[in-house]
């Protein structure tokens, strides 16, 4: 897996660095210290992941992702805590707040390495012979979704899942039983699921409804839902109307 390292202070660039010498499957391909030159790396080297500064001079970190068409994934480094939701919803694997030490770096880069980055060859074409089943009776929401892991297709029960986030042009299901990567994305997804069940609160997540035990407001128009499992995730004010007629 290939890899930038982005940041416009030389020692956080030199501590990401040290902190990959624990993942030998990660090879750095170049450093940059702006955006303009963040930007042209990533459209020449066509990285698998990125870790992206926000506040940097020229471009910030999300108006170099707002110009790609390809997006990598992304593990943002920035010492804004205030910046995490847009992160998210700019689909970021993780987000890491500096000062982090080197276990909070490897939960997000062991995140990164879990997920699949591509189904091929013979998963593809099985994963193709499933979508294609599926649009036969677009009415009939299934029951079950395949995704790739550890090589194999594995069935996960919808009925598990509690949410969906986005994760660049693909999307994390997380379920009771853990989190499973899909090739798909939030929007493909939410034409699958079961408007019923499923409802858009983000820009970057689908939730459950039978999932949710608990809405909080949060004081700007929107809310916080506590999901099955203790899970809180946030009902952005653009999607809040969606959510209101469910209030007693």
């Amino acid at each position: 897996m290939t890899t930038l390292i982005i940041d416009d202070e030389a020692p956080a660039r030199l501590i990401v660095r040290q902190y990959l010498a624990d993942f030998p499957q990660l090879r750095v391909l170049a450093e940059c210290a702006d955006g303009a030159t963040a930007l042209a790396a990533i459209r020449q080297y066509r990285p698998d992941l990125v870790f992206l500064d926000i506040q940097m001079p020229g471009l910030t970190g999300f108006e170099v992702l707002a110009q790609l068409t390809e997006l990598p994934r992304v593990i943002f480094s920035t010492a804004h805590q205030q910046f995490a939701l847009d992160a998210f919803a700019a689909g970021a694997v993780d987000y890491l707040l500096k000062p982090y030490d080197r276990a909070r770096f490897r939960q997000a880069v062991e995140r990164v390495l879990s997920q699949p980055a591509a189904v091929d060859g013979a998963l593809e074409r099985l994963l193709q012979r499933l979508d294609e089943t599926s649009a036969v009776a677009p009415a009939a929401y299934p029951r079950q979704l395949f995704v790739p892991h550890g090589g194999r297709l594995v069935a996960v029960a919808v009925a598990d899942i509690r949410f969906v986030e986005a994760a660049g042009d693909y999307a994390t299901l997380h379920t009771a039983n853990g989190q499973f990567f899909s090739n798909l994305g939030l929007g493909q997804l939410g034409q699958r699921l079961d408007p019923q069940r499923f409802l858009r609160i983000h820009r970057s997540v689908l939730v459950a409804l039978d999932a949710v035990c608990d809405l909080e407001r949060d004081g700007s128009g929107g809310y916080y839902a506590t999901l099955a499992g203790g899970r809180v995730v946030r009902v952005s004010r653009g999607y809040a109307d969606a959510v209101r007629p469910l209030l007693g």
